[in-house]
């Protein structure tokens, strides 16, 4: 049953600069869509026309509005400046009582200072470890309030006054809490060997913090020592192209045993291929992949660095590798988890429990707490 509340603040409107899907976005569209159906808060987010942004937040049944621009493709200071009169214009028709919640620094330039200029209230979203430069301490300074979602993030959020940022994990709606053994038909059925294949995984965009490349370098020393081995690697172009890592895999002697298999929605979907899931990323802000992969009971094995250290320390569910380590002590570690995998993934019962701490009933509840106060303390 829906807790319908007498809206005070609203609509709450969402900007987004650029074009392209993430975590945060979809982090985003189910915190709108809470907010929606369990609290009869309206919400719009904000988009390029033809942008996957657009496109993916009207397949969720969100209202989404034209921004007027097209996707952002680096970030002009001078550019928002000259727009910022067009983009008051835009956000005056949703009243005095419309909050503008941004999601990354950039919509906080172009939109957020739009907002706090018509006097409404502003927040922000903290997703990255950032290295805090004293532009972006002066543009973060410009929210009201600010949500963090881990505690990495809230340490780079230190030199804010405590009262300021909130801690909020994101929320994870319905999660699939058992995997379908249908959607491996595909790739088991891709290598016609005498046994199903062993099939690590990498989920995530293709960037340098990532480090799809040592991905690779693990997925050599895990195939010399286990031949059933196969690797799939799910994510989009970003620091490295597809060829990229085609090259490096053909390098390694690994080609004919990676498949780069794109971005594919829903993520569930990726993961619940797969025997184990390598996480190498560093500075991980939370790392919303290895929830979905412990809410599946896909064991997980990862860097022990920011986000996912929290993650691990909190729920359990994969190994933490040191940072500093080789490809062949992370294959180590990933190979001992296959070995053992019922060992470290969490059982039917604890998954139900991580679900409903992440349910975005209550995320949405939170947020909304922050909106009313931040509206009251401006009125």
């Amino acid at each position: 049953m829906n807790s319908k509340t007498d809206a005070s603040v609203g609509p709450i409107l969402f900007p987004f600069t650029g074009a392209n899907v993430g975590g945060s976005h979809i982090s985003t569209f189910h915190l709108a869509r809470s907010l929606m159906q369990d609290h009869d808060i309206p919400c719009i987010i904000m988009a390029a026309v033809g942008s996957g942004v657009a496109g993916q937040a009207s397949a969720m049944g969100l209202r989404v509005q034209s921004t007027g621009d097209p996707p952002a493709k680096s970030l002009r200071p001078w550019n928002d400046l000259v727009k910022l009169p067009l983009r008051m214009q835009a956000l005056r028709i949703y009243g005095p009582r419309a909050v503008v919640h941004c999601s990354d620094l950039w919509t906080l330039q172009s939109w957020g200072s739009a907002g706090r200029l018509l006097g409404l209230p502003v927040v922000y979203h903290h997703r990255k470890i950032l290295a805090m430069s004293w532009f972006d301490r002066l543009r973060i300074q410009m929210a009201h309030a600010v949500i963090s979602i881990s505690e990495p993030c809230r340490h780079n959020l230190s030199f804010l006054a405590g009262h300021r940022v909130h801690p909020l994990l994101n929320p994870f709606p319905e999660p699939v809490l058992e995997r379908s053994t249908g959607w491996r038909a595909e790739f088991n059925a891709r290598w016609q060997e005498d046994q199903p294949p062993i099939l690590v995984g990498f989920v995530g965009q293709f960037q340098h913090r990532k480090r799809p490349d040592f991905f690779l370098d693990v997925c050599r020393i895990i195939a010399d020592r286990e031949p059933n081995a196969r690797f799939l690697m799910f994510g989009r172009e970003r620091d490295f192209r597809d060829k990229d890592l085609e090259d490096r895999a053909r390098k390694l002697g690994l080609r004919d045993k990676v498949v780069l298999a794109g971005f594919r929605s829903p993520p569930e979907m990726n993961l619940a291929t797969l025997d184990v899931l390598l996480a190498p990323a560093l500075a991980e802000p939370f790392g919303r992949t290895l929830v979905e992969a412990l809410l599946l009971g896909i064991p997980f094995v990862a860097t022990d660095d920011a986000g996912h250290r929290e993650i691990a320390a909190r729920w359990g569910g994969g190994r933490l590798v040191r940072i500093d380590a080789t490809p062949e002590q992370f294959a180590d570690v990933a190979l001992n988890v296959l070995a053992a995998p019922g060992e470290v993934t969490l059982r039917a019962q604890a998954r139900q429990r991580v679900a409903e701490e992440l349910a975005p009933r209550s995320h949405a509840a939170n947020v909304l707490e922050i909106y009313r106060r931040i509206s009251i303390a401006r009125w």
